[in-house]
């Protein structure tokens, strides 16, 4: 609508998006909270409009209150609950619509939010696992490379000045130190334009996304993290499909939202071609196993689904074991991470340190 006005006014425009100015962010653990009491409060028998009106007065978060609001009055002029979530794209997800929009069309409303609650706490629970275990690694890394940059930048060439003074031949670990913090200095500030480049062109989507998507293939070869990835990706996978599926949606029908659902753009693309697949006749586990994207027991477990009609069923128990497996994928890359990154940057650091007085070492000798 808003394109067409503007072409009536002669104006042509190159790009056009949804505005959200004015509206806080809803962290997943809000809508999580929000989900579970629409759906206690539906399943108490409230009417929708006053379900929405009561977690409005409930709540303290800004940006919930007005988007309560807004799903208030589009649900008083007509608008289906599940057309009124697809209107706000940056808070609810494909998954999430077609599953309310199944829940309005079976009469099982309150069923659904509260099926679709506990798919969110699962999907948050296992993305909070990840990040915990990569929190801290991270963390030592930053501040490793930060203690690093300062050495190179500031106490490096104190040292330069008096290996000057002396004018003695410096031996080859400190030529090397030397030289990296001259290329530092010259070229951190080109290294840093970049990354803010970089950061702004993820946010304007100009080119990003074949940049992702290469980056997200080449993680997938990665020794021991590589498959960390991909379990993470299959869980998230299974569960969204199972829980469509058991929501009664067509198979072609839910493999576009786990398609926008999986956060990966390698098994987004799969996803479609299975989608293509499946429509022309394919069974999903034989399009599972062409992609080569997914572990062997779990396309046999889909076959077996497939065979027995639980297809649902079986991709849940999938999911299910996949979180174990990933939760000690993750306690064995933490235990296994912490000390080797404690001793790289100590050979790091203790090696910049020991290039730096080795030209003493020296002269005291000659001395």
């Amino acid at each position: 609508m808003a394109a067409a006005m503007l072409r009536q006014q002669g104006i042509r425009p190159s790009r056009l998006q949804r505005s959200n100015r004015g509206v806080a962010r809803i962290r997943p653990q809000t809508l999580i909270l929000f989900t579970r009491q629409m759906a206690t409060l539906l399943r108490a028998g409230v009417p929708l409009l006053q379900s929405l009106q009561s977690v409005q007065r409930s709540t303290r978060h800004t940006g919930l209150v007005k988007l309560t609001g807004q799903l208030h009055h589009e649900i008083e002029t007509g608008t289906p609950l599940n057309m009124a979530f697809r209107q706000h794209p940056e808070h609810f997800s494909p998954v999430y619509c077609s599953l309310v929009a199944a829940g309005e069309m079976a009469g099982i409303l309150d069923d659904m939010m509260d099926k679709l609650a506990q798919t969110l706490e699962k999907q948050a629970a296992l993305q909070s696992q990840w990040r915990s275990a990569l929190m801290y690694p991270i963390t030592v890394v930053c501040v490793a490379l930060a203690v690093i940059a300062v050495v190179l930048l500031a106490v490096v060439p104190v040292f330069q000045e008096v290996f000057q003074s002396l004018g003695a031949t410096l031996p080859w670990p400190t030529q090397v130190v030397i030289a990296a913090s001259h290329a530092l200095a010259i070229y951190g500030p080109v290294l840093l334009v970049l990354c803010v480049v970089a950061v702004w062109l993820r946010q304007q989507g100009h080119g990003w996304v074949q940049w992702v998507r290469r980056l997200e293939h080449w993680q997938l070869g990665w020794p021991w993290v590589g498959e960390l990835i991909r379990s993470v990706v299959v869980a998230r996978w299974t569960q969204t499909l199972s829980a469509l599926l058991s929501a009664g949606i067509p198979l072609v029908e839910a493999l576009g939202p786990v398609a926008a659902a999986c956060d990966h753009s390698v098994y987004a693309r799969a996803s479609e071609t299975m989608r293509e697949q499946v429509a022309q006749g394919i069974s999903l586990n034989e399009c599972m196993a062409d992609s080569r994207l997914f572990p062997g027991w779990v396309v046999q477990m889909c076959a077996i689904g497939e065979e027995t009609g639980s297809v649902d069923d079986m991709l849940a128990r999938a999911g299910a074991m996949l979180e174990g497996e990933i939760q000690d994928r993750l306690a064995g890359l933490s235990s296994l991470l912490e000390p080797v990154i404690m001793v790289v940057l100590g050979l790091v650091i203790g090696g910049i340190l020991v290039a730096m007085y080795l030209p003493i070492f020296q002269l005291g000798q000659v001395v």
